[in-house]
């Protein structure tokens, strides 16, 4: 039995913002939790009814969010207009000029491996890739990223990159 996509969203924006709420040493804890979790990460799972067998990719969601999240933070990281695709192409920078000579924040290469990659290795690679977004301090469509953490919508991830580098901002649309 699956989660529907209705409660994968609901559950990926109440950890969000559960995440933004916290003070900074929960965040740290959640930043640096292991398979054994942290507070802040049961206290969703308890409020959530998250089942056991979620539970390990609910931590691996729950750490991602919490490393986007500075810890000064009050207000969540779901942005639900910005899929992560998009935030890997610009770094997190809507207004970024990805045209060429310029490059994609994410290298085409490093998508590609990350796209190929199964399992553990997959998560791996979609956590070192959060980890080196963190310090532009992006937003993004956590149900998105809670779907990528589960396996899904891997096309949609190369699409949205791709279209963010095809279709930049225009000087125009910066103005505007």
């Amino acid at each position: 039995m699956s989660e529907t996509t209705d409660d994968m969203a609901r559950n990926a924006v109440a950890i969000a913002a559960a995440l933004a709420a916290a003070d900074s040493g929960e965040k740290a804890e959640a930043r640096r939790m292991d398979e054994g979790g942290a507070p802040i990460f049961w206290r969703q799972v308890a409020r959530l009814k998250l089942p056991r067998w979620q539970e390990a990719g609910w931590l691996r969601f729950t750490r991602m969010v919490a490393i986007l999240t500075p810890a000064s933070a009050g207000q969540t990281i779901h942005d639900p207009k910005r899929p992560v695709g998009a935030v890997l192409a610009d770094g997190g920078s809507p207004l970024a000029d990805l045209r060429p000579p310029n490059r994609p924040f994410v290298s085409e290469q490093r998508l590609a491996r990350l796209l190929a990659a199964r399992g553990d290795a997959r998560r791996d690679a979609l956590e070192r890739a959060i980890r080196m977004l963190a310090r532009n301090h992006p937003s993004m469509n956590v149900v998105d990223l809670a779907r990528l953490n589960y396996g899904r919508d891997r096309n949609e991830l190369a699409r949205a990159y791709y279209q963010r580098i095809d279709f930049a901002p225009t000087e125009e649309s910066q103005d505007a």
